[in-house]
């Protein structure tokens, strides 16, 4: 039997079904990838997959160049992802979800780097996969979405709820001056957010800020680092950067035993 979940938790106002669909993109990590398949054809191909948010708020994945997913949007890229709240695992439908429906393309050539990034900062454990041809980076263009985040919350969406316009980041105007700051001042904080990821952190520089979190380059790599909530201000990249310190400051201590 089919149940209302409660209000999604962490979300704004009650009726503020766009935020609350963008929250839960943003906290979940993996969903059902579906895809059209040419196995069965007409019917609906199904798979977990990881996914990240990609500069635009639009969905990323990773596939591989033999899987079924790839076969099925090379013929048809209509496709859907399906995010459910994972602290509802014991009860499902007590807890938020929705289904993104849109069309995949592969991420263009210059627009890899930065895609790449975003998703190693959510899969870490994904960089092996980039050392080989075999997997490629998809974006899927949301069109429209099924929102289901509480009693009395379930709509249809339109998919511009979900875009981000880069030029319009609320830390646009002061990107270049945090990230000075930080390479001036704070270098040793960069490359031990390198070292935390596994990753030489010779001449570790921030080159890049936005609401969702930074980017570092050093050794010839790139760095993403997600921030735990979206910020709006110089003042919480601040917050944001010295509780993420204190997180791989732990986390390097741990691995040193």
């Amino acid at each position: 039997m089919s149940t209302d979940p409660p209000e999604l938790k962490n979300s704004a106002a009650a009726d503020d079904l766009p935020r609350a669909a963008r929250v839960l993109l943003g906290r979940e990590r993996a969903g059902v990838l579906s895809t059209i398949s040419v196995h069965r054809t007409g019917y609906p191909y199904g798979s977990v997959t990881p996914y990240a948010p990609s500069r635009r708020g639009q969905p990323i994945v990773l596939i591989s160049t033999l899987a079924a997913h790839t076969k099925n949007l090379l013929a048809d890229p209509r496709a859907s992802l399906y995010v459910g709240d994972r602290a509802a695992a014991d009860d499902p439908q007590a807890g938020g979800r929705v289904s993104l429906l849109g069309r995949a393309a592969r991420v263009p050539d210059g627009e890899t780097a930065d895609a790449r990034a975003r998703y190693l900062a959510r899969h870490a454990r994904a960089r092996d996969y980039f050392k080989t041809h075999d997997f490629q980076l998809w974006e899927l263009a949301v069109e429209e979405l099924r929102l289901i985040a509480g009693f009395g919350r379930i709509a249809w969406l339109p998919g511009a709820v979900m875009a981000r316009d880069p030029d319009a980041d609320p830390l646009r105007a002061d990107a270049a001056d945090i990230c000075a700051h930080m390479n001036d001042d704070h270098a040793d904080a960069l490359a031990t957010f390198c070292r935390a990821a596994g990753q030489d952190p010779t001449g570790a520089r921030m080159v890049g800020v936005d609401a969702l979190g930074f980017d570092v380059e050093a050794a010839a790599d790139r760095l993403r680092v997600d921030f735990p909530d979206e910020v709006a201000a110089p003042d919480d990249v601040r917050r944001a950067v010295i509780a993420l310190l204190k997180k791989a400051r732990a986390q390097l201590a741990a691995a040193a035993g």
